[in-house]
């Protein structure tokens, strides 16, 4: 049985964002307790299928590194010879095209909740892209007309808890003046945030708003360089 001072949906959102920061290709996992402690098992996928891989983890520690940078770097660094025959070897980018990439966004599957991504050749770019996938959780993205402007300022100890205050500031926007919005303008100054974000008040009969977005969640955190770019990326609570 679980203990209850273990908080499962962190310990499982810090292990998805340091293998995913890893960079596997491919992977599933458990992380549960056995009689000699807590033990991680992932199988990752190589060039011939699948591999194996066990490691005692501590669950306290594994929470704590969602909210501490340094916690992660040495959860990457001691993970790292493990895992180095499912790392991918280079950024998947087809030959011929340019460096920079360009900006688009995109939702994966979470549970009941849903993931958003967004990519950008630059961090901003990025941020803004995520904010775009966020709104399109709730409405179409073309039924939301850019009329007003609401300035945003947030700041945070690092990249991706900044990208959770900015999308958590707009839902808070959105809730608070009734709003979506289409249209960003982000800029970041190390981890402090100003950005505009253009929409206009929700009209239930024209956007069809099809969930209400709690938050942004720790889950699938993540900002990183990403093939010649920037991913800014996270799990919304619906």
């Amino acid at each position: 049985m679980v203990s209850p001072a273990v908080d499962m949906p962190h310990v499982r959102a810090a292990v998805e964002r340091v293998v995913d920061e890893l960079g596997l290709d491919a992977f599933v996992y458990t992380v549960e307790p056995k009689e000699a402690g807590w033990e991680l098992r992932v199988e990752c996928a190589v060039e011939e299928g699948w591999q194996v891989i066990t490691l005692p983890v501590d669950p306290s520690e594994l929470a704590a590194s969602l909210s501490d940078a340094g916690a992660r770097e040495k959860l990457r660094a001691a993970w790292f010879p493990h895992f180095r025959a499912c790392i991918k070897s280079g950024p998947l980018r087809a030959p011929g095209t340019d460096a920079a990439m360009t900006p688009h966004w995109e939702h994966f599957p979470h549970e009941a909740d849903m993931g958003v991504r967004g990519f950008g050749a630059t961090k901003a770019l990025a941020f803004e892209q995520a904010a775009l996938a966020m709104t399109a959780v709730i409405a179409d993205l073309a039924a939301v007309e850019p009329r007003d402007a609401v300035r945003i300022e947030c700041g945070a100890p690092d990249d991706e808890l900044l990208l959770a205050e900015w999308l958590n500031s707009l839902i808070y926007e959105m809730a608070t003046r009734k709003m979506l919005f289409s249209r960003f303008a982000v800029r970041l100054d190390g981890t402090w945030l100003t950005a505009e974000a253009w929409g206009e008040r929700i009209d239930v009969a024209r956007h069809h708003p099809a969930v209400e977005i709690k938050g942004a969640t720790f889950t699938a955190l993540r900002v990183a360089p990403k093939d010649g770019g920037w991913l800014a990326q996270t799990v919304v609570d619906v």
